[in-house]
């Protein structure tokens, strides 16, 4: 079970809560924390002041003072006038990721919220209610507010819930269902709620978790590749790597040396003329080096925003203020998800780069397009035109969202972060790169089978089997589709990445 505290739950723990779909309890320090916070707001209530958030309008209305009689109904109206986004609703896992993110961050005590709210939201995620969230209409500042609105809607009993296969289902009917009453939110409750960096936050776990098992996959693949195509693992050995002093580079090549060990195909070619190999495969260590790197920088960024209180105003429990700030603005975030997006665009480049050096025989040491009667079967030709599409695609995608802005709310939130535009588009990338990869995988199975007399390195050997187990190697042409789809399937559920760590313990 995963203690929220809102200072000190790890992006790895958050990965594996979400996909082991476990259960989350409040850690009792932060439901202390939260009573502090909530006696300021209390506090604040019993004077005639006038404070942003709890008893004026939002935005460019922060001047218009509310009366005290409709200081409730300007929470209910707040979630509901916000609750307008549009388009494809965010998937169970996405909205898993918004809402233990959600809670981590009131759970910190900065939020002015009563516990028994977030209470209510560990409640919801340990029951498997997933309010229906709208993917498209934040900006990324004041927050990510149009999807958290959705959010906040459930607890109230109005909006939607996400069925299991996508369909909504209306709040109260659930509820009841459930046997529990919708709650009243109080003063600056709902403000909390629908403030923040949690969807564009929850769209880069996501995506770093997908990344990270897609760049190891590409790695792998990447020796798999050099391997049949008769490449060298001297650009591989450590020393090469030792030269350059980098990390991530290290890593990769480590990786790579490591899966072409007792390969046949390498040791049938040790006194051949082939002294160097083409980039795409002899720069692996680098490229894939370099995004090892990434990664790394983009997880330190990621698991701090976890642990961060990002609505506005917050409470400063030590000199019972509630005082404004813009701790909402994604920046941190949405620069990560664009650099990120640029990184993996690169690695699909790369992949379709090896795929298209399997077409040609003089690269790929094997028959034209990886057919045995090449003219008559098209082989491989057009699964390699999937990968460009693919590759050209992530290329528009990778322009970075967060160099645009556009000024929202009558030109008082005038820079924006489009966070969340960043994020959707490098789900979208990683996607892409997963088919590209898995493309790069049939091949690697395919130049395999023209050399019966080599014999695969263990690794690759249990790579080659895993994909044979349902597709077979291509004698002529067939329908490709369910192919691609197999090889990416393996890739997209880590089962590469599965084989290669217990091989290596």
């Amino acid at each position: 079970m995963l203690r929220l505290d809102g200072y000190s739950v790890s992006l790895k723990e958050l990965i594996r809560t979400v996909e082991s779909n476990a259960k989350v309890e409040l850690a009792p320090e932060s439901v202390d924390r939260m009573t502090v916070s909530r006696q300021v707001v209390d506090d604040i209530l019993k004077t005639d002041k006038v404070v942003y958030g709890i008893n004026t309008g939002f935005g460019k209305l922060a001047n218009q003072r509310i009366s005290p009689d409709d200081l409730k109904q300007l929470q209910r109206n707040l979630i509901r006038s916000h609750a307008a986004g549009v388009g494809p609703l965010f998937s169970e896992k996405i909205v898993r990721y918004i809402l233990l993110l959600k809670i981590n961050s009131l759970a910190r005590g900065y939020s002015g919220i009563r516990p028994e709210v977030v209470q209510r939201m560990v409640e919801f995620y340990n029951r498997g209610l997933l309010s229906a969230i709208s993917s498209k209409g934040s900006v990324g500042a004041s927050g990510d507010l149009a999807p958290l609105a959705e959010l906040a809607l459930t607890l109230t009993g109005e909006g939607d819930f996400l069925g299991p296969d996508g369909s909504r289902h209306p709040a109260e009917e659930v509820l009841e269902g459930e046997g529990l009453e919708p709650l009243t939110l109080l003063e600056k409750e709902g403000l909390s709620l629908i403030n923040g960096t949690q969807v564009s936050t929850a769209l880069a776990v996501a995506g770093y978790a997908q990344a990270k098992n897609l760049l190891d996959s590409m790695t792998l693949i990447g020796a798999f590749s050099t391997e049949v195509m008769l490449g060298a693992d001297t650009a591989f050995r450590p020393e090469i790597q030792e030269a350059r002093n980098q990390v991530g580079q290290k890593r990769a090549a480590a990786m790579l040396f490591r899966v072409m060990q007792d390969s046949g195909f390498r040791h049938s070619h040790n006194e051949c003329n082939r002294v160097q190999d083409f980039y795409s495969l002899r720069c692996i260590p680098q490229v894939h080096g370099s995004a090892y790197d990434a990664l790394d920088f983009a997880s330190g960024i990621i698991e701090r925003e976890i642990n961060s209180a990002t609505d506005n105003p917050l409470t400063l429990t030590e000199t019972g203020e509630l005082v404004s700030g813009g701790n909402f603005h994604a920046a941190p975030i949405g620069h990560v998800l664009d650099y990120l997006a640029i990184v993996m665009t690169d690695l699909g480049n790369m992949s379709e780069r090896r795929i298209a050096a399997f077409q040609d025989s003089s690269q790929s040491q094997v028959p034209m397009f990886l057919v045995q009667t090449p003219g008559l079967n098209s082989g491989f030709m057009i699964a390699h035109v999937t990968a460009a599409s693919l590759a050209s695609e992530n290329k528009i995608l990778s322009h970075p969202a967060t160099v645009d802005t556009i000024p929202t709310s009558a030109n008082q939130e005038d820079h924006v972060s489009m966070a969340p535009n960043a994020g959707r588009k490098l789900l979208q990338i990683i996607e892409n790169a997963e088919w590209i990869c898995g493309i790069e995988y049939l091949c690697c199975a395919q130049a395999a089978d023209f050399h019966h007399e080599l014999a695969l390195s263990p690794i690759t050997q249990n790579f080659y089997q895993q994909l044979r187990e349902t597709v077979p190697f291509m004698e002529e042409d067939g329908v490709f589709h369910h192919h691609i789809e197999t090889g990416t399937r393996l890739i997209r559920e880590g089962v590469l990445v599965d084989i290669w760590e217990r091989e290596n313990g």
